[in-house]
């Protein structure tokens, strides 16, 4: 397995164990902190990408400001993993090298678009989801510190690597 898969995997995982500790009211519940936003929400956001990419490699053009923007993933911890399990398998039987175009969103009438490869937005779509997990990290400490989750959720590959290095 590659290591972009094999990190892809490694997240869901993290996923799992923390989508598993919530219940549908709190996973759903607007939070000051992010300004209305839910940990669902942002969930959802990570699960549309990897959707956007899953869906979007078959016919060589991604497209993540075409999300549909599925209210279960924002409402429903048990679909949202579910999602986050199919989604993420799908791509473990993408060629990486595979050539694909990425269409862009810049607020303009022109969508252009950018040779890309799949190995390209898999990485992408890793490190936006380690982004989103850090902000959901966030969330869980000042709204849900019963929730647990590992002490590496939601932090960067590099960062974990200089921890070590000063530890």
């Amino acid at each position: 397995m590659s290591y972009a898969k094999q990190a892809l995997k490694d997240i869901v995982n993290q996923c799992d164990a923390v989508l598993s500790q919530f219940t549908a009211e709190n996973y759903a519940r607007p939070l000051t902190e992010f300004d209305g936003s839910s940990i669902g929400q942002h969930f959802r956001h990570i699960l549309e990408f990897l959707e956007c990419l899953s869906k979007g490699y078959p016919n060589n053009v991604v497209d993540y400001a075409a999300r549909k923007r599925n209210s279960l993933y924002e409402t429903d911890p048990k679909v949202a993993a579910a999602a986050l399990a199919n989604f993420s398998e799908s791509l473990m039987e993408v060629s990486e090298n595979q050539s694909i175009m990425v269409r862009a969103e810049y607020n303009m009438s022109e969508r252009p678009e950018y040779y890309s490869t799949v190995g390209r937005e898999l990485m992408f779509v890793y490190d936006h989801a380690i982004h989103h997990l850090a902000i959901i990290k966030v969330g869980m400490r000042c709204s849900f510190p019963e929730i647990k989750s590992d002490r590496d959720f939601g932090v960067s590959p590099s960062t974990i690597k200089a921890r070590s290095l000063t530890t």
